[in-house]
């Protein structure tokens, strides 16, 4: 029992003599008996101060990690899906990092502009093949409104499991992608990718548009992982009125 205490704690990572104390309750000299004989077995090998399992190596592991990425990259299917979708995490993530600074007391609060009316535009997608994977960047002017909602379209809701949206990835821009999974087919044809509500603080606001030349690019993705040529008519960002 005592063996296996230890070579459970010292599995996990390399361990301190003190770190297998607190962790084994073992007494300070039955520990330090066991721990010779596990050494002396070749069970064990102690490396400076740490105590670790022969054969443990956090090189090992982060060879099969990076082993385990490299073989999940080798599918186009899941490689676009990740591309896209990892992008809108990490702007969200990032975002949720700088949230935990902002929000410290020795850091002013900022409070937003009062929305004073919003409208609704509708991202469609048009005469496409096989589109297995999308992001769309919309630029828009953060001092004259704010986005109050995004919700999936036609188009994209149920057939896109994967549907994510950011809007500080960049300043000014927001951010929305979406993916299918697994060994599905794209879908072919048009529609709504999204339907986006905005609040304005002013009437003379500008009308957001479809952004090409950001950081975060606008790009359609078949079920190959290849991108699919983007017309000036394949994307529009138009009201609900218009057609």
């Amino acid at each position: 029992m005592d063996f296996g205490l230890i070579k459970s704690a010292a599995k996990q990572r390399p361990r301190t003599f003190t770190d297998l104390l607190h962790v084994t309750k073992l007494p300070r000299k039955t520990l330090n008996l066991r721990l010779r004989e596990l050494c002396a077995g070749g069970v064990l090998i102690k490396d400076g101060h740490f105590y670790r399992l022969n054969g443990f190596s956090n090189d090992n592991q982060n060879r099969n990690f990076a082993k385990g990425l490299s073989n999940a990259f080798q599918n186009k299917k899941l490689r676009a899906s990740l591309m896209l979708i990892a992008l809108a995490l990490f702007s969200c993530g990032s975002g949720y990092v700088l949230a935990l600074f902002t929000s410290l007391p020795s850091v002013p609060i900022i409070h937003e502009p009062e929305v004073i009316g919003n409208f609704t535009m509708v991202l469609k997608v048009n005469g496409v093949a096989d589109l297995y994977a999308w992001q769309v960047g919309v630029a828009y002017n953060s001092s004259q409104m704010r986005v109050l909602e995004i919700t999936p379209g036609d188009f994209a809701g149920g057939d896109f499991p994967f549907f994510v949206n950011a809007t500080d990835s960049v300043r000014n821009l927001l951010l929305i992608a979406s993916s299918m999974r697994g060994d599905e087919e794209g879908k072919n044809g048009g529609g709504t990718l999204a339907t986006i509500t905005f609040g304005y603080y002013t009437e003379d606001y500008g009308i957001p548009k479809i952004a090409s030349d950001q950081v975060f690019g606008t790009m359609l993705l078949n079920s190959k992982g290849e991108a699919i040529p983007i017309m000036e008519s394949t994307l529009t960002l138009t009201s609900p009125e218009e057609p």
